[in-house]
């Protein structure tokens, strides 16, 4: 009778390797849209080359358990002790958010009732009025005594021009 043993594999990036012990089967069970599909490999290795060689001699859309009652039922006609086995998890639909599902499932808040704004009190119409009219300002009056000063500045170097020339 044929030991079971697991497939102890090295992954290197997308390299997957594994070193069986030959002369042996390969079972390997995987997982395409939900439905088992299975294999079973013989390999061995050439007496004249020392290479390693692979022959595939089982392919169905089988669960795990069948393709390795298989391989046991044949390991004996090739003289195989050793049957290498890997089955891979079932791919499994990944869980919805739950928060996203709380979200969605939440029942809306209804809205506050608007608060009607106080009306606000009329002011007497003599404080309205006195807070149109702006206050008068006290430099409006001071306007004609500037405009006086800026012609007198204007007006300066010209009498400073006439002054040099009169002492020539």
């Amino acid at each position: 009778m044929a030991s079971v043993l697991s497939l102890a594999s090295v992954e290197i990036g997308d390299i997957e390797l594994f070193v069986p012990s030959p002369p042996c089967l390969v079972v390997n069970t995987f997982y395409v849209d939900g439905e088992a599909e299975s294999s079973v490999v013989y390999v061995w290795q050439d007496a004249e080359t020392g290479e390693l060689k692979s022959e595939l001699v089982y392919m169905q859309p089988v669960p795990f358990e069948t393709a390795l009652a298989w391989a046991e039922e044949n390991a004996p006609a090739r003289n195989i002790e050793r049957i290498h086995a890997r089955h891979a998890a079932k791919a499994e639909p990944k869980p919805k958010r739950k928060a996203a599902a709380k979200r969605r499932a939440a029942p809306k808040r209804k809205a506050a009732p608007k608060k009607v704004a106080a009306k606000r009190k009329i002011a007497p119409k003599k404080a309205v009025a006195k807070r149109k009219t702006a206050p008068k300002k006290k430099a409006a009056k001071k306007a004609p005594a500037r405009k006086a000063a800026r012609k007198a500045a204007r007006k300066a170097p010209a009498k400073r021009r006439v002054a040099r020339k009169a002492k020539r």
